[in-house]
């Protein structure tokens, strides 16, 4: 089969500025041609009638891009916007092959802003895509982290790949905008260059406060959906479902928001529904991970004792505040206070989890399985910390109660919509100014599924 497929440079800007490089950098020479050329095309570039296959070959971009809904992405390789803004439009399809990623650096932005109608995807452009296609979406910004010097390496990346890689700042602005990243689906990501050393579905690093990160899936990853590296970027509608790691993982001083946030685990893959540290080389320093998180649905994949999935993993001295969450089919434990560190920030009142829903796997012999954390099971010793006296016994939690989610387990066509006469519809706390305060229900999803027209959940 024929298709017409343009490769570009997306302006004469990335034809200057791309170099060759070594084998170790995944990156290509960027090439410019007058008119589309016709190729023989495998099934992973077919484009639908009307739409234009461009293949963008990867390396560094400093100029303005702009990439319409009348063209299909192909991308080839690391992709570095080093300056300006990418602009992608609502719509728009970003296909990614083996070895390729989208980063935009500290002095550039990314403005992606989709609609419930018309998505803007970033996927797989294998022809049977699986997790781990391909390398995923990096921001990167100056907002404050907690590492001396206060600039830090994205990991996943080889280091060879220099000042781009950076996030940080010596002078850090909390308020730095990384850019927008609206209605917006991130399928098949994730990428492992080494032992803890992985890009994710969606990695932010030093993003600031202006940064818009709405209504935003990651599914099918093969390490975490979402990882926030410091900063204090705010975040809200996260679907992120069925990531072979964690769902949402923090690290690093993050002390931004997060409202409206869904993590589904599948069976038998999967660890953590949130991962949350401060910092793993040294527990106290600050700026400290201190985010306050409200209406959370946390699903796991339903296993037993024996399954290692956790429903939150609060570790390395991380502070944050929990509050109106679903916690559900964890087989190994709902909540792990992890760590001396941790466990004094607990007791502090820094660390909190309330109004909060726990519910037991199917096969469970007991919501927090005794010894889940002592140091013979390889889990940080915690000093005795006893989770289920103080978090499962606070007056605001409610411990095995029908939350009425019966879809909430289904990979291919879930629900996380809570069915008529749930308890979680009400009652719960009233979210502070900066948040949505009328989201007085516990999860992520009251009378109306925010989710309904624009995810998806293909195997």
């Amino acid at each position: 089969m024929k298709t017409q497929l343009a490769s570009i440079a997306l302006g004469l800007s990335l034809v200057t500025s791309v170099a060759a490089c070594g084998s170790d950098s995944g990156l290509t020479d960027g090439i410019a041609v007058d008119a589309p050329t016709s190729v023989d095309s495998p099934p992973s570039i077919d484009a639908p009638p009307g739409v234009t296959m461009v293949e963008v070959a990867g390396g560094d971009v400093s100029t303005d891009q702009h990439w319409t809904a009348d063209h299909i992405y192909l991308l080839q390789a690391y992709y570095f916007q080093t300056g300006g803004t990418l602009t992608i439009d609502a719509g728009t399809e970003v296909r990614g092959k083996m070895g390729s990623a989208i980063t935009i650096t500290k002095d550039a932005k990314i403005d992606a802003v989709g609609t419930a109608a018309k998505p803007i995807v970033f996927t797989s452009a294998n022809p049977t895509p699986a997790a781990g296609d391909w390398g995923g979406v990096i921001l990167e910004g100056k907002a404050p982290i907690n590492v001396v010097g206060g600039t830090n390496k994205i990991e996943g990346f080889p280091d060879t790949l220099g000042e781009k890689i950076v996030y940080g700042s010596a002078t850090p602005n909390p308020a730095h905008d990384c850019g927008k990243i609206n209605y917006a689906r991130i399928e098949y990501a994730g990428f492992l260059l080494s032992p803890d050393n992985e890009l994710n579905g969606l990695t932010m690093g030093g993003c600031g406060s202006a940064t818009s990160i709405d209504h935003v899936q990651v599914h099918l990853g093969q390490d975490d959906g979402v990882e926030i590296f410091g900063g204090t970027v705010n975040v809200s509608h996260l679907v992120i479902s069925q990531p072979d790691d964690d769902g949402l993982d923090w690290d690093l001083g993050w002390s931004g928001k997060a409202q409206f946030v869904i993590v589904q685990q599948k069976p038998g893959r999967g660890d953590k529904g949130i991962e949350a540290d401060n910092n793993r080389n040294n527990n106290e320093l600050a700026p400290r991970s201190a985010p306050e998180l409200w209406n959370v649905t946390l699903i796991g994949g339903n296993g037993g004792d024996a399954d290692p999935q956790g429903g939150m993993h609060l570790r390395r001295g991380t502070a944050g505040k929990i509050n109106n969450a679903i916690v559900g089919y964890f087989g190994h434990y709902a909540v792990n206070v992890d760590g001396a560190s941790t466990v004094a920030q607990f007791n502090a009142g820094a660390l909190a989890v309330k109004n909060t829903y726990f519910v037991k796997s199917d096969t469970d012999s007991a919501l927090w399985p005794t010894g889940f954390d002592v140091p013979a099971s390889g889990v940080e010793d915690d000093g005795g910390f006893n989770e289920a006296a103080t978090i499962g016994g606070d007056a605001t939690n409610h411990m095995n109660v029908d939350v009425k989610l019966p879809d909430a387990r289904n990979l291919t066509a879930p629900s996380f919509k809570p069915m008529a006469g749930s308890p979680v519809l009400t009652g719960c706390g009233t979210p502070p100014a900066g948040f949505d305060t009328t989201a007085t229900f516990c999860g992520a999803i009251g009378a109306t599924d925010w989710t309904a027209g624009w995810t998806r959940f293909p195997l």
